[in-house]
């Protein structure tokens, strides 16, 4: 009793007290998580209120209504009381106030009118922002609706990407929008404990391509940086999926980061932007500026590898100065590349040894071997490249799954179809964070299969046509 009346006392003289003053005392000697003691505390109005908590409450439940009626311009009146006078009686006020905003902005057709309206949304993140620290007190640990800053930068760098197109004018830019993202995906990392969501990464790196597309010599190296680190990413999520012991989680991880990644490779493989003269034009120059730094050369070897040029001159360069300045297994690999390229098999062998044996761990290992056959691979030394993957599943058996995807990949190549079908469904079972690909490899193989079934039974159908007028002919012509 005693804390409601300080509550109701305080909402009333809120005009007297500043904002963050009144709320780190309430802070101190309430419960934020009762909705009647918050709605009472949250009203912050200039003009008196005879109970707030009642008032806050009634424009709440309306605003809770409107949205569920999707009555936008109804919700709106609610809603626009409420950011402006209690920002912080309930999440719900940015979560489906943004949602509003952007039905607003669609259903608009005065210029000026979806202008403001898109103002309104970005001031919403940024007040969300401003009393974040409250908002997430009111939200139970484990409950959805917490947030923290980079959740909050990085939806509002995807709303206004989405909502800002034709609105915004000459400020909607992709240069902005860019470094929006950017900015979130920074902040989420920063605060650890949590991961950028897959649609985000996604969203980011079709951003990345549009820069790249509108110039492509000017944001080539970036956006070949962006692809590899949001592939990483995905990657690593899906990884932290196999390690998941709760099935329905683990599947639920897939679900969000398998597609992202699918998309990111599509979008990467069509832009041309791993175009072999151009990557080497790019890196020649940069590769002898930068002889002498380790870090950068161990970058350039790391695009063009991702990029299929590990057989050029410049990434055999790369390899050089790096193997020169410090051994490391990537630039053994390199060595071994230039060795095979000039015909000294032996030497190709040694390097790639020495890869193996500058590796710290049985895991790296592991994943050398798999980088090994797939440049065993690449040059079509399909036995070498089943020899490593082997190798690569006694080192780490957590490789199982793409060992034997690559071996599915391999014997594709070779024709032997069912072979490959196999080692698809086997790269399924071991490995759920491969599944996806195992799966439209399969399909792609099941097609070609199906293609090359009727190719046999025209072919044959056309043989036995001919054989018959030959023997007609024979007959005819008096031979037996």
């Amino acid at each position: 009793m005693k804390i409601k009346k300080f509550a109701l006392v305080l909402g009333l003289a809120a005009a007297a007290l500043p904002t963050y003053a009144q709320y780190e005392k309430y802070e101190a000697d309430t419960d934020f998580t009762n909705d009647e003691k918050r709605w009472e505390i949250s009203y912050i109005g200039k003009e008196p209120l005879d109970n707030p908590g009642k008032q806050v409450s009634g424009y709440v439940t309306m605003m809770q209504m409107h949205y569920a009626s999707q009555n936008w311009s109804e919700m709106y009146e609610n809603w626009k009381w409420l950011i402006d006078n209690a920002p912080i009686a309930t999440v719900s006020i940015y979560a489906r106030g943004a949602v509003m905003l952007g039905e607003l902005i669609k259903a608009e057709t005065d210029p000026a009118k979806k202008k403001a309206y898109l103002d309104e949304m970005m001031h919403l993140f940024d007040t969300r922002l401003k009393y974040l620290k409250y908002l997430n007190a009111s939200i139970p640990e484990g409950k959805r609706g917490r947030a923290t800053e980079g959740d909050v930068l990085i939806a509002k760098a995807n709303y206004y990407h989405i909502y800002g197109y034709g609105v915004d004018g000459q400020e909607y830019t992709y240069n902005k929008i860019y470094d929006m993202y950017a900015k979130g995906i920074k902040a989420i990392n920063e605060e650890g404990g949590r991961e950028v969501k897959g649609a985000y990464i996604q969203y980011f790196f079709s951003v990345s391509h549009e820069l790249y597309k509108a110039s492509n010599e000017y944001y080539r190296e970036q956006f070949l940086n962006d692809y590899l680190e949001t592939k990483e990413v995905c990657e690593k999520m899906l990884q932290l999926a196999k390690e998941e012991t709760d099935p329905d989680r683990a599947q639920a991880i897939v679900n969000e980061y398998d597609r992202p990644l699918a998309v990111i490779e599509q979008v990467f493989a069509e832009s041309g932007a791993a175009n072999r003269e151009q990557l080497i034009a790019l890196f020649t120059p940069k590769v002898e500026a930068n002889k002498d730094n380790l870090n950068y050369l161990r970058s350039v070897m790391t695009v063009l590898s991702a990029n299929e040029c590990d057989d050029t001159e410049i990434y055999y360069k790369a390899a050089e100065y790096a193997y020169a300045i410090e051994p490391t297994y990537e630039s053994a690999i390199g060595m071994a590349s230039w060795s095979k390229q000039q015909g000294k098999m032996d030497d190709m062998l040694k390097y790639y040894e020495k890869a193996i044996e500058l590796c710290q761990t049985d895991a790296t290992r592991g994943r050398i071997s798999l980088v090994i056959a797939g440049s065993l691979i690449n040059s079509k030394q399909y036995t070498g490249a089943l020899v490593y993957l082997d190798k690569a599943i006694a080192y780490n058996s957590d490789l199982a799954g793409r060992a034997n995807l690559q071996k599915a990949a391999v014997y594709t190549a070779l024709g032997q179809y069912p072979q490959a079908l196999t080692y698809c469904e086997e790269a399924s079972a071991a490995d759920i964070t491969v599944s996806g690909s195992a799966n439209r490899l399969a399909t792609k193989i099941k097609e070609v299969q199906a293609n090359a079934a009727a190719n046999a039974r025209a072919k044959a159908a056309y043989d036995a046509y001919i054989a018959k007028q030959k023997a007609e002919e024979d007959f005819w012509g008096g031979k037996k």
